[in-house]
Parts: structure tokens; C-alpha cells; sequence
């Protein structure tokens, strides 16, 4: 599991919360008005005396419409601001952000990546690391392809490997590491989804979008795209390594 995915966890749990009370709010008062607001012999099906054409007037309510507004929108924009800090993890500017600045190699004070857990992140779930590593990531239909550019073997490898019975392009990275990878698209849109890590993101023609990979556990997994691309979409993936 991506070291990113647990910034998520209470927040899904709380935008879940919210969706159930709003959906008993909603149609309990659905259910409450249309049973109890109703003909009780069944044959006046216009129990207000409606007219066409009529406002009825003296069925507004001021103070009604002003909470169905002010309430809906101040619980949006509070889902709004709690999605923010994981978002920003996600996002975070790769100078000096969360993961320090990209990794200088022959620096004197070089001693990898070093991904680890903040105690004293604000954010609960939140990781850093002292510097990162680059990668590049290409879609076209129907294959993914990976620039390693000047990393060791042991920090980047790329080749291929087998699933499905078919062969597919394979990224091997090492455990305990920060990526930021830099992503676009020769043809149409694509979305690479990191399946155990949990992040996916956009790749599109003519623009480069990036996403962070958060390396921890030694694992195999699958790179799947999550944006239908053409006839071959389904098998649009690659395969994942990260070892010790």
C-alpha cells in the first residue's frame, strides 16, 4: 500500500459519514412529505388548491430556501478544505516540498532517498523523504513506456515481463524510496493507476503532469490505465516491482 493511500483513509471515512447523513436527511423528508402530505381518501390530488400559473405565496418561505442554500454550501466547502492537505501531498511542488529536492548523487552527503514516517506532520498519515528521484513515464495506444534516465539499476530498471499470457512493459524501483514521475501522452488521454499504491493520475497529449510514488513495501503489482483509450484499453498495462 502507497505510503500516500493512508491520507485518504479518514477522509473517506468522513465523506462517507457525511453522504449517509445527507441521503437520511434527504429522503427522510422525501418520505415524510409524500406520505404525510397526501389526500387521506385518495381522490383530491391537488391538496394545496395549486393553479396554473399561480405562485403560491403564501407557501414561501424565506428562511426555508436560505437554509437548503447556506447549509449545503458551507458542507462543500468544508469537503472542499479537508481534501486540500492530501491533495497537496499528492500535488506537493517538487522544490523542497514534502520529499526535500531531487536526489544529488556524487554530494558528499548522499545516503539515498530515505523515505520515513513524520511524527510531526500536521497530517496524519503524512510521509517525506530527504530528497527524491526521477523517473519518466510515455502512454500511447496500447503500451507504457519507462526513462529510468541516469539511476542505477538498483534504483530503476526497466524491461518487460509477463501477465495475461502476454508480455508487458515492467518498472522495477527499490523499496524505502521517493519518485516524482514526469508523465504525457503521444496520442490520446491515458491514466497510469498505480494499483497497490493506490494514486493514479492524468496523462495527457502535448502537456506533462506528474505524480509521486512512494516506495515502501517489497511487492509485485500491475500499472493498469483508467482512462478508455481506444480498442486495446483493457490490456493497456504494465508490471510493477519493488524490491529490497
Amino acid at each position: 500500500m502507497s505510503l500516500i493511500t493512508p491520507l485518504y483513509d479518514s477522509l473517506w471515512n468522513e465523506y462517507l459519514v457525511w453522504s449517509a447523513l445527507v441521503a437520511l436527511f434527504t429522503f427522510g423528508w422525501l418520505y415524510h412529505h409524500s406520505f404525510f402530505y397526501r389526500s387521506e381518501d385518495g381522490e383530491n390530488p391537488n391538496i394545496d388548491n395549486l393553479e396554473v400559473g399561480v405562485f403560491p405565496v403564501e407557501n414561501d418561505d424565506l428562511k426555508l430556501e436560505l437554509a437548503w442554500t447556506i447549509a449545503p454550501f458551507i458542507l462543500i466547502v468544508y469537503l472542499t478544505y479537508i481534501s486540500w492537505a492530501p491533495l497537496d501531498n499528492i500535488w506537493a511542488s517538487p522544490d523542497g516540498g514534502h520529499f526535500g529536492n531531487e536526489c544529488v548523487y556524487d554530494a558528499p552527503d548522499y545516503d539515498g532517498s530515505n523515505l520515513y514516517f513524520d511524527p510531526d506532520a500536521e497530517l496524519k498519515g503524512e510521509y517525506t523523504a530527504d530528497c527524491y528521484h526521477t523517473i519518466e513515464i510515455t502512454a500511447k495506444q496500447w503500451v507504457w513506456s519507462f526513462d529510468c534516465g541516469t539511476l542505477e539499476a538498483e534504483l530503476c530498471e526497466s524491461g518487460f515481463t509477463e501477465a495475461d499470457g502476454r508480455a508487458v512493459p515492467h518498472l522495477s524501483l527499490q523499496a524505502g524510496n521517493a519518485y516524482l514521475a514526469y508523465m504525457t501522452s503521444e496520442d490520446v488521454t491515458h491514466a497510469p493507476w498505480f494499483v497497490s499504491l493506490g494514486v493514479k493520475e492524468d496523462v495527457l497529449p502535448g502537456q506533462t503532469t506528474t505524480v509521486w510514488i512512494l516506495a515502501e513495501d517489497v511487492e509485485d503489482f500491475l500499472l493498469l490505465c483508467t482512462e478508455y483509450c481506444g480498442d486495446d484499453h483493457a490490456y493497456m498495462m504494465a508490471g510493477v516491482t519493488i524490491h529490497a
